[in-house]
């Protein structure tokens, strides 16, 4: 499929919002260094909302590959995981949004996404990394970091997505 200029100027944008949050993040201390915000999440929330799940996975894969690249995390665990919290959390809130309607709003997806990545991190820690339950001692404390990540991503989200609306000619319609 044939893609406009906007469309890709857009997904660029996404693109590198995603890049530059996830190399901004990447230097805020935090209490244990797995535990994170999600701040590069906003682009794929805000991608989300813009164009369909193809070009949310193909922003996503390159803000985790770049951002990766900028922090020198690249192929490291710390990639995987973002990786694969990336693309599960991309996957389930595309599934929601389509599913549901306007049932869930900007911030009950963005809460619903941060939920699936820290869940599938985890899965990811006991499959391939400790290869023991022991871990998901950490659950609680992670799902309560999820809650007040998504909210902040679904904050910043929703206030990004007013700004660009009211833009209207930057934005593409959503497919």
């Amino acid at each position: 499929m044939a893609r406009s200029s906007r469309h890709i100027t857009t997904m660029s944008f996404f693109s590198i919002v995603g890049i530059a949050l996830f190399v901004l993040e990447s230097f805020i201390p935090m209490p244990l260094p797995f535990l994170k915000i999600g701040l590069a999440n906003v682009s794929t929330l805000l991608a989300l909302y813009t164009f369909g799940l193809a070009d949310v996975l193909i922003i996503v894969l390159i803000r985790v590959v770049a951002g990766s690249l900028l922090v020198g995390s690249i192929l490291s665990p710390g990639f995987l995981l973002a990786f694969v919290g990336g693309v599960s959390s991309a996957l389930v809130m595309s599934a929601l949004k389509r599913t549901t309607g306007n049932l869930f709003s900007m911030f009950g997806i963005s809460l619903v996404g941060a939920f699936v990545h820290v869940l599938m991190q985890m899965f990811i820690v006991v499959l391939l990394f400790v290869q023991s339950t022991a871990v998901l001692v950490l659950l609680p404390m992670l799902l309560s970091s999820a809650m007040i990540g998504g909210t902040v991503v679904g904050w910043i989200g929703l206030r990004l997505h007013q700004i660009l609306e009211r833009m209207g000619s930057f934005m593409p319609r959503a497919f």
